[in-house]
């Protein structure tokens, strides 16, 4: 949910706003995608973006990305975060998937 609001709120006052979600099996596991053609992510701020209480909004708290990043962590999946061209953001999560015993 944090992501897709995150990708949502990054479309504010974009003329054509767009946000895709894609999932993708992939041979270390399962992706899921989430892209906008927001306004993407400052260098300084793809630095820190998974640090806690890192924000841009003026009402967030900036635990969103972090706390999504540690479930991630837990389940010994990636996170990934990256702007796409010529405008937006792409956070992609690659989940390991779980083999039947």
């Amino acid at each position: 949910h944090n992501l897709m609001q995150n990708a949502l709120d990054a479309l504010a006052g974009v003329e054509s706003p767009e946000a895709e979600v894609r999932t993708e099996l992939t041979e270390s596991g399962v992706r899921l995608s989430i892209r906008d053609n927001g306004s993407g992510f400052s260098e300084a701020l793809l630095a820190r973006v998974f640090e806690p209480y890192v924000t841009t909004k003026p009402k967030g708290t900036g635990l969103g990305l972090a706390i999504v990043k540690k479930i991630v962590d837990e389940h010994a999946g990636r996170i990934h975060v990256a702007n796409v061209v010529p405008h937006g953001a792409r956070i992609s999560i690659t989940l390991p998937l779980a083999h039947a015993a």
